[in-house]
């Protein structure tokens, strides 16, 4: 069987559905970032809506929607299958335009975690200021040196292939600090200038939520916030002021705007630490999440939950995939080998 083939029968619903099997509750958080209109610019952090209808249909196949607040509640959890929570970093307008739309014509329950700043200001967010030209664009070249960073190609395709090529240029500008600290001012304010029109012709599409679309979707009673920070900066590279200002701040404010308690939160980037931990302990949290991949299942660190990340080229089967390696991997904590689990679910499902 060659890896190709593999990986699609292991990305198959029934491997899926065999493999979940256990009597305790575990949960795969999803974390998702944005939609886009099919055929809008590609974007491993942008999933087209048809896409992510597939990717939903996926899911309920092999297991059940769960509420955030069924986190905290473990006895509500189904304990005969896998449960999916959705979530959604940064705070993007089409969490309001085009995901709860569909999610609420599905009873499918979501929490948007968000970067108030942005939101306050309707300033974009810093990756996007450098992903949109590229993608507009489609350039295959990008020459940063006189900014300290040298030259970038780019594949002209495949659509992931590609996104492999802009991820280490975002990988190169995260190394050189949070977005306010000068050598990423100086690069972001490059493309800025560089690429204004591509910027006032696309970024309107990809703005943050602004205020009352936040007021018009707490109203919903399936969907509810999370922190991600008050300016999407890395907290472990933030002073203890500034880390505590970032994590009460931006609780401050969703709850204003909501109108209900904010209790959880997504670190900006994945980024913790236990002095970070701490602070968000200190802050009032009880629940927080990584970009680390794994489930929420039996015995966890509240404030270092796993999730599965899930992005604009994921087809179905690619996500099923991912669900099992989780489901590997507990099963691995649990009580034994990935090979012997393969093994057996081809036996029974042959």
């Amino acid at each position: 069987m060659t890896k190709a083939l593999l990986k699609d029968w292991l990305g198959s619903s029934r491997v899926l559905a065999w493999a979940q099997r256990a009597d305790t509750p575990r949960v795969a958080v999803l974390m998702y970032h944005d939609l886009c209109e099919d055929g809008d610019l590609d974007n491993w952090m942008r999933v087209p809506v048809s896409r992510f209808l597939a990717q939903l249909s996926a899911c309920a196949e092999v297991g059940a929607f769960v509420a955030p607040a069924d986190l905290e509640a473990p006895e509500r959890l189904p304990r005969d299958r896998l449960s999916f929570l959705l979530t959604f970093d940064d705070g993007y307008v089409n969490n309001a335009r085009l995901a709860a739309p569909l999610l609420r014509a599905r009873g499918i329950p979501a929490l948007f975690c968000v970067s108030t700043g942005p939101v306050s200001r309707g300033d974009p967010f810093w990756t996007d200021v450098v992903v949109t030209p590229l993608q507009a664009r489609r350039l295959t070249r990008l020459d940063l040196g006189p900014l300290g960073l040298g030259e970038f190609r780019f594949r002209a395709a495949p659509a992931a292939g590609r996104w492999d090529d802009i991820q280490r240029l975002l990988v190169a500008i995260k190394a050189l600090g949070n977005e306010d600290q000068p050598p990423v001012a100086a690069v972001l304010a490059w493309f800025r200038e560089t690429f204004a029109g591509d910027l006032r012709t696309h970024l309107p599409r990809f703005r943050p939520l602004d205020p009352q679309e936040i007021r018009s979707l707490a109203a919903d009673g399936g969907f509810a916030f999370a922190s991600h920070g008050h300016e999407h900066r890395i907290l472990t590279r933030l002073d203890d002021a500034a880390l505590r200002e970032s994590l009460v701040g931006s609780r401050r404010l969703l709850e204003e705007a909501t109108g209900a308690p904010v209790t959880q939160l997504a670190y900006p980037n994945g980024d913790h630490d236990p002095r970070v931990t701490g602070a968000v302990a200190a802050a009032g949290y009880t629940l927080a999440y990584t970009t680390r991949p794994g489930l929420v299942a039996g015995r966890r660190d509240a404030l270092a939950l796993p999730r599965v990340a899930v992005g604009g080229f994921d087809s179905p089967a690619v996500l099923r995939f991912q669900l099992l390696r989780a489901l590997w991997r507990w099963r691995r904590q649990e009580s034994g080998r990935p090979l012997e689990i393969v093994r057996r679910a081809r036996e029974e499902t042959s």
